[in-house]
């Protein structure tokens, strides 16, 4: 009996052909968690199948991220750029699906790719460009399907949420002042006594949501009321969402708001009235339809009233008693000659929101008063600067990637004293030469991941103003000095007295 020798093919080395394996999940759920090892165990088998060497460091993960929002997958970035560079021959995805759910991302991926020499290969759908050539009408295929899907899901869950909308079932969370019975919302009395307590403030005895909000907190300090949902104490946020949710009046309003893609990046808008889907009488009334047109004409009347005061240091004030944002609040009174004069005050956002039950009430303090001081401080503060001064911020990352550059030039220098041990001392031989190179070579190749990263997220975060340009700024008071603000403070934590503490973004 004569048996044939079967040929065993040479394994292709990983340095001879380096490639990538990536995977890609949109979400925590433990179902897509567990499709991260499903996917590498796919592209590991074909790996070996096809006679390539495996190798851990070429897998790439975009963990918990959406396939539609190309700018956000980092490691997708960091394939882009290393075929670019010519320092990849193949990738690999178990399916288009995990490339992307965009049809123009997908295609754009496709073409970097190909045009830097980079075969692709995707699984499932069977496509290797390495044999179809120029054809690209199977990757355009099932990119579209890919594309399709997401849109799929979300109208199918539009239309099963319009279902129940129409059935008058509710899904997500329960408004303040109901109960769920079922599938349906039912009166939860101890929290309608408040909600109705609110409007009759509002609209019967002329209270203002401020005053609403101490008046609430009275009463739940009394034990005669119940708190709200999220928080122990009223806030001015949750007053102002119960006045104008047609809810209580029976009124339910789908379809408000879409999602679109804005610049590589997703984002709600409101929509047009005229796509508002309005369902009257959908649950039980807390209160009338007269009673809700009531307060919210009312709060109609009173916004165009309102006055917003310019606030060049918005988001930068922090409260030294609770940490919360310090806002500016408009105030006016009227002299002999009945002219109008205007005191613009700064107060805690937790004070205004929920008063004594929730932070203090500071020393009275004008914002124009805050605004000069800070002017002046700063004016002091860069007298005192070298020129070439940069914020912290940038000066860490600077740091970081000067430290991770110096470890990539020890790596290289420790490359060429390996190449001198080898070829002129002759104190290694030839297969400890080549174990060590390998070995260096992956760690040069770890070091230019991370100087990627580090360059990449540096790109996308920072975006602060020429530290100089921005005290050349606070010589023109007149203008808005906000950009220049944002520059130079970091915060300001100011404290029940009117003190005031610096905290800058440069040394």
């Amino acid at each position: 009996m004569f048996f044939k020798e079967t040929e065993t093919q040479e394994i292709i080395k990983y340095e001879d052909y380096p490639y990538a394996v990536y995977a890609r999940v949109s979400s925590e759920k433990d179902e897509q968690v567990t499709s991260i090892a499903n996917q590498i165990d796919i592209c590991h088998h074909w790996i070996e199948k096809n006679n390539y060497e495996w190798k851990d460091e070429a897998i790439q993960l975009d963990d918990g991220i959406s396939g539609t929002v190309l700018l956000d997958r980092k490691a997708m970035q960091l394939i882009l750029d290393k075929a670019q560079k010519r320092k990849l021959k193949m990738v690999v995805f178990k399916s288009i699906s995990r490339l992307a759910r965009d049809l123009k991302d997908a295609l754009e991926i496709r073409e970097v790719l190909l045009a830097h020499g980079v075969r692709v290969v995707t699984l499932e759908e069977g496509y290797d460009s390495l044999y179809e050539g120029k054809n690209s009408m199977k990757f355009e295929m099932f990119s579209m399907f890919a594309a399709q899907y997401p849109q799929t899901i979300s109208v199918a869950a539009s239309g099963a949420l319009a279902a129940k909308a129409r059935r008058g079932e509710h899904s997500g969370r329960v408004p303040f002042g109901f109960k769920k019975e079922g599938k349906f919302l039912a009166i939860n009395e101890e929290e309608a006594k408040v909600v109705r307590f609110i409007f009759d403030l509002h609209n019967n005895h002329g209270y203002g949501h401020k005053r609403i909000v101490l008046k609430l907190n009275e009463e739940l300090a009394l034990g005669n009321i119940v708190k709200p949902q999220k928080t122990e104490f009223w806030q001015l946020s949750t007053v102002q969402t119960i006045l104008k949710n047609p809810i209580y009046c029976g009124v339910f309003i789908a379809n408000r708001h879409t999602q679109v893609k804005i610049g590589g990046r997703k984002k709600f808008i409101r929509n047009p009235k005229e796509k508002w889907t309005v369902y009257k009488d959908w649950c039980p009334k807390i209160i009338s339809e007269e009673e809700y047109e009531k307060a919210n004409n009312k709060e109609h009347k009173m916004r165009k009233k309102r006055f917003n005061p310019r606030n060049e240091l918005r988001g930068m004030m922090k409260c030294g008693v609770c940490g919360c944002n310090m806002v500016v609040l408009p105030s006016y009174k009227y002299n002999q000659k009945r002219e109008k004069k205007e005191f613009n005050y700064l107060k805690c956002s937790a004070y205004r929101r929920g008063g004594t039950a929730l932070c203090v009430n500071h020393a009275p303090m004008q914002y124009k008063d805050l605004r000069a001081f800070v002017i002046k401080t700063l004016k002091q503060k860069g007298k005192k600067l070298k020129l070439d001064v940069k914020s912290d911020f940038e000066e860490q990352k600077k740091n970081r990637i000067k430290r991770t550059k110096i470890e990539i030039e020890n790596a290289e220098n420790k490359k060429k004293r390996l190449i001198e041990l080898y070829l002129e001392d002759q104190l290694i031989t030839k297969t400890e030469f080549q174990a060590k190179r390998k070995e260096l070579e992956e760690q040069i190749e770890k070091l230019n991941d991370k100087l990627f990263m580090l360059e990449r997220e540096e790109e996308e975060t920072i975006d602060i103003s020429n530290i100089k340009n921005a005290f050349a700024q606070l010589e023109r008071t007149d203008q808005d000095l906000f950009e220049a603000f944002s520059a130079l403070i970091d915060k300001l934590v100011i404290y029940e007295d009117g003190t005031v503490d610096f905290h800058y973004k440069f040394k």
